[in-house]
């Protein structure tokens, strides 16, 4: 993954008041790096604007419509009929929205033909029970393994681009910032950002209420609740869990999908019990502390003491002492300060994203400041590490983060090795966000750690941040 350092917002680049988006009801998306939010088809109804409840939709259902028509008359895979079905399903990643998992740069990509061909065979597979309603492309990522919310939102952003095009200039003539003409099978009117590479880049804006935090990692739990709010699928979800004593996910999963592909009725009945419940990303209570990094990133980062003096040239100590650096700042406004605040959500933690996303925008005050390179969830071979901090090929230091109830355990002991052993680096650092619910993980880490030492290797530090709730300073003695 490239580097990234010191993001930009929309609004910063085009010298206009975030309030201004705001009111229109658009995200006000960095440039050059994705936001973790995605595009979800079931609520293009239920926005408040009204060519994306309107026209958008209808094109959405329509384009959809015609890949049903298409594989409903197909015979076999590959016909002529079943070809034409494929040549709706544009997986490729559009580089206008900003939305997704990509961590820098906004460049689309294409996905591999075999994701297109699972989510036509679970079409067929569902047209064949009788359902033909075009918005059951958006449970796919709950149906298939390999098929993620990105893949779903990419789909969604093709087919109603135009629409958000119309959003996004008329936005911006109201705001006086200059479009230019770009094509995508038309002329469309947005405006240009420049990256890096001196290329210039056409931005979609998208309103705030088609998107949602849909999972990490494919988790599709809120899917799940959403669905479980229905009585009838949750009486034949729980008789196909009868004799399973601890159903795991994947057991719910398998009991969800036979639920739901059992008829055309109980197709139905899933598809309009997940329209009914699930909502948009909520702001105000900001599950990923998206706006939260937001917030600090547009106010310049969180104040650090500028008085110490780096070395960064001279290789991954120093690296790791500035790294050490940003934990113990973070660690301070964690528990010290009001951030604890902005990693719950009444009573229960945020999900583990939002402790490292606002980590992330602390960190990036340090780097901007000692030209250090900061990657977020830079894949190194087998998966992504949380975070790499590297200055040119040789000098790494990788850091990753859990919730104390989380697998912290395994992650100490093999995932954050495995990363270090991958990126070529013996520098790493866990960090434990504890929530209350650590219990003898600490000690268990630390023992791993004290024999490493003993056999005279680099064991990962630890740092374990206090992210439990806290009275109001006024309280506190």
């Amino acid at each position: 993954m490239a580097r990234i350092q010191n993001p930009t917002l929309f609004s910063t680049y085009f010298s206009i008041k975030p309030e201004a988006l705001a009111e229109a009801g658009l995200i006000d998306p960095f440039l050059d790096v994705d936001v973790p939010l995605f595009i979800d088809p079931v609520l293009l109804e239920k926005s408040s604007h009204e060519i994306i409840k309107t026209t958008a939709l209808n094109r959405f259902r329509d384009h959809f419509r015609l890949m049903i028509r298409m594989l409903a008359i197909s015979k076999t895979e590959n016909d002529v009929a079943w070809k034409g079905a494929r040549r709706q399903l544009n997986l490729q990643e559009p580089p206008e929205n900003g939305l997704g998992y990509g961590g820098s740069g906004r460049s689309g990509s294409s996905r591999p033909d075999e994701i297109r061909e699972t989510i036509l065979r679970t079409t067929k597979e569902i047209i064949t029970l009788g359902a033909d309603d075009p918005e059951m492309i958006s449970l796919m990522g709950f149906f298939e393994e390999n098929v993620g919310p990105d893949t779903i939102s990419d789909m969604t952003t093709t087919v109603i681009l135009n629409d958000l095009a119309a959003i996004t200039e008329y936005f911006c003539i109201r705001n006086s910032i200059k479009v230019f003409d770009f094509k995508f099978g038309e002329i469309l009117k947005l405006p240009k950002f420049i990256d890096k590479k001196g290329r210039s880049v056409p931005i979609v804006l998208v309103p705030k209420d088609i998107v949602r935090d849909l999972p990490i990692a494919r988790d599709w739990s809120d899917i799940e609740r959403a669905a479980m709010e229905n009585a009838r699928i949750r009486e034949r979800v729980n008789r196909y869990l009868g004799g399973i004593v601890e159903p795991t996910i994947a057991d719910r999963k398998h009991a969800l999908r036979r639920t739901a592909l059992h008829s055309s009725d109980d197709f139905k009945y899933f598809l309009s019990s997940v329209k009914e419940n699930v909502s948009f990303y909520d702001e105000t209570i900001d599950s990923l502390a998206y706006y939260k990094l937001k917030d600090i990133l547009s106010k310049g980062g969180i104040n650090f003491n500028k008085s110490k003096n780096y070395n960064i040239s001279s290789g991954p100590e120093e690296i790791l002492r500035i790294v050490m650096d940003t934990i113990e700042q973070f660690k301070h406004h964690v528990e010290n300060g009001n951030l604890w605040e902005e990693l719950w959500i009444g009573d229960k933690p945020k999900k583990e994203r939002a402790s490292q996303l606002i980590y992330y925008a602390i960190a990036d005050s340090f780097c901007k400041a000692n030209d250090l390179d900061i990657s977020p969830e830079a894949n190194i071979g087998g998966g992504p590490i949380d975070f790499k901090f590297s200055v040119g090929y040789s000098a790494r230091v990788l850091v990753e983060m859990k919730r104390s109830g989380g697998t912290v355990v395994h992650g100490y002991e093999k995932q954050l090795e495995f990363y270090k052993n991958a990126s070529r680096s013996e520098y790493g650092v866990f960090v434990v966000m504890n929530f209350g619910d650590l219990g003898g993980k600490l000690i268990e880490i630390n023992k791993i750690r004290e024999e490493r030492i003993f056999m005279g290797q680099r064991a990962s530090d630890i740092v374990v941040i206090d992210a439990s709730r806290k009275m109001s300073a006024s309280k506190r003695h």
